[in-house]
């Protein structure tokens, strides 16, 4: 199977919820990266997969990384979703957590160079 990721994703523990129209639903995240997350698929849950999801990642200091995200993948056990928009306060916050996991500002760069790229300037 070839990998098409072009962001590293980082495992993350974090009280998060996903939420689509007056829904929400608790859900355990797997991991994030500058472009979406993967999380454990709720036991009871039921999302339209065309209309955006809203991801809430609570860190512990009770800021919050909110991102408007668009289904990619299912399976039984996983969701995977990708950001679609993601307001400056999140993305500084997402931005520090991974520069913290990764350690290497160079990468940080060519990471938020391709979240540019793949997203453009909108």
């Amino acid at each position: 199977m070839t990998e098409h990721r072009n962001f590293v994703r980082i495992p993350f523990d974090a009280q998060t919820t996903v939420g689509q129209g007056n829904h929400s639903w608790p859900v355990e995240l797997i991991d994030v990266s500058l472009n979406g997350v993967l999380f454990k698929q709720p036991e009871v849950w039921s999302i339209h997969p065309g209309n955006p999801l809203k991801i809430d990642i609570r860190l512990a200091d009770h800021t919050h990384i909110m991102m408007d995200s668009q289904l990619v993948h299912i399976t039984p056990k996983y969701v995977g979703c990708q950001c679609v928009h993601i307001d400056l306060d999140s993305i500084t916050l997402l931005k520090r957590l991974i520069e913290l996991n990764v350690g290497s500002d160079e990468f940080l760069e060519r990471e938020l160079s391709a979240l540019i790229a793949e997203h453009g300037d909108s």
